[in-house]
């Protein structure tokens, strides 16, 4: 896994409509840089687990999956209160806010995932907010407030950073290996 500033300045170049932001992205920089990055790296974890849970087979195994996609939601909230702290705040050296940031690669992965809006920024708009009834989005969720679920293929056109699940890149630069993942078509 290249966990590389490289790896997600790429997603954020393709956030900003940029062949290369100057100076080139780095979520190293600062706690807004580094905090919008967890918050999408955890989201991916959380939609997974909740998609996942209901095809675990025998009672010991899904309450294990059950549990750490619990601790994953609960670390995913962490980091967008966190996030939401510095909602407004300029992501030196740049002119965007943290809230710019996060609802644009909230949008990429969207994009690249290819199965609608399941990525959601801090601010939205009102028919994607908490039951139509806010745009402020700490804990993100359908029109009916639950937790949205994302598959293998989604995980993997968005990990790839490609919108392809059999065509690797971005932090799979070199794809996987294991008996699993040819299984895992596009």
């Amino acid at each position: 896994m290249d966990v590389s500033a490289e790896a997600y300045a790429g997603f954020v170049n393709v956030a900003f409509n940029v062949s290369t932001l100057t100076p080139p992205f780095n979520i190293y920089a600062n706690t807004p840089s580094f905090v919008a990055a967890a918050k999408g790296f955890s989201a991916f974890i959380q939609q997974y687990y909740a998609g996942i849970i209901p095809l675990i087979v025998g009672n010991v195994q899904q309450q294990l999956v059950t549990r750490i996609g619990l601790s994953q939601a609960a670390g995913l909230g962490v980091l967008r209160t966190l996030l939401n702290e510095v909602i407004n705040s300029t992501v030196q050296p740049y002119t965007f806010t943290a809230a710019e940031l996060s609802n644009r690669t909230s949008e990429v992965v969207n994009q690249l995932g290819g199965c609608g809006v399941k990525a959601e920024g801090l601010i939205v708009p009102l028919q994607l907010g908490a039951e139509n009834r806010t745009t402020s989005n700490v804990v993100p969720g359908d029109v009916n407030s639950l937790a949205y679920v994302r598959f293998e293929r989604e995980i993997l056109r968005m990990v790839f950073g490609t919108g392809n699940a059999t065509m690797p890149g971005g932090l799979y630069r070199d794809g996987f290996i294991g008996s699993l993942y040819p299984r895992v078509g596009d």
